[in-house]
């Protein structure tokens, strides 16, 4: 079940209006829909099932299931939405997933499953927040729709880290995030990215698109780069020799001191089979040095 936001009776009060608006079928506005907290929550809930049940195609949602979301919003709050206002509002939320990835793979970022929450500490939360202010919905406070929007965005990985499918994590036109209206759409719930900037509403933006990293690929990017700084680290030893190796060396004086340092050479070219030679007991010292005298003398 999806942790709903603590809201002040104020904010629960522009809430029930908005639903008794909605329900009534009269948004005060001409081809806008307004889209409350329970009309999301169904489509979310409605199209999770979908993926659940294995029907969603690769490039993502039919048109049929759109249509067919659109009609049980349609039943449920008696209003008249289409497939193109579902997909809309559908796109809204994909977006709203892409930043949340974003912030859970945040450097300190704490994730509580229990609570769908991102977690930062109060002095990384101000000052993040101070130059990323539509973040702030989404740190310290419970995510809304969190395991329907995994279950819808989650599992549509790209293969490879360039390619893209009709539901991959590409975040939209930058000026519809920020806007309060988008795509005929008014947004109503706290926990969707509302900046709190007083200024009003900022000006548009260049469109962009951005690839969002997976987050299995980040993983594996990070132990790739572990593996490699270990590798780094150690390879300097493998350059070593043992400081005695020649006193070693030369204490078997079974062997002429000519053939001793030939081997011993042969060991300094080799520092693995050096170190291994440190290891062996005397005797089996004896036996590599004699194999060794064999096949070169």
């Amino acid at each position: 079940m999806d942790h709903q936001p603590i809201r002040t009776s104020r904010q629960q009060l522009k809430m029930d209006n908005v639903e008794v608006t909605a329900a009534s079928g009269n948004s005060g506005k001409s081809g806008v829909i307004v889209w409350t907290t329970s009309m999301t929550n169904t489509m979310l809930g409605f199209l999770a099932d979908l993926v659940a049940k294995g029907k969603r195609t690769s490039s993502g949602f039919r048109e049929t299931h759109l249509k067919q979301c659109a009609a049980v919003l349609n039943e449920q709050f008696k209003l008249t939405i289409t497939s193109d206002q579902v997909r809309n509002h559908l796109k809204k939320w994909r977006k709203i997933w892409v930043r949340v990835v974003n912030l859970k793979n945040l450097s300190g970022a704490l994730w509580d499953e229990d609570t769908c929450t991102i977690r930062l500490s109060d002095e990384h939360y101000a000052g993040h927040c101070m130059t990323h202010k539509p973040d702030a919905p989404f740190l310290n406070n419970s995510i809304e729709h969190y395991h329907a929007m995994a279950t819808i965005f989650g599992t549509t990985g790209a293969k490879g880290m360039n390619a893209r499918s009709g539901n991959d994590l590409l975040s939209i036109d930058v000026d519809d995030e920020e806007n309060g209206e988008v795509n005929g759409e008014i947004n109503t719930s706290p926990q969707v990215g509302e900046s709190s900037d007083p200024k009003g509403p900022p000006k548009k933006k260049a469109k962009v698109v951005k690839v969002l990293e997976d987050p299995l690929g980040a993983i594996l990017k990070d132990g790739f780069k572990l593996v490699a700084e270990a590798l780094v680290k150690s390879g300097g030893d493998d350059d070593d020799i043992p400081d005695d190796l020649w006193d070693v060396v030369s204490c078997l004086k079974e062997f002429d001191e000519e053939h001793l340092a030939h081997y011993y050479a042969h060991l300094v070219d080799n520092p693995k089979t050096a170190r291994a030679f440190m290891k062996l007991s005397e005797t089996n010292k004896s036996v590599w040095v004699s194999r060794y005298v064999k096949k070169n003398f």
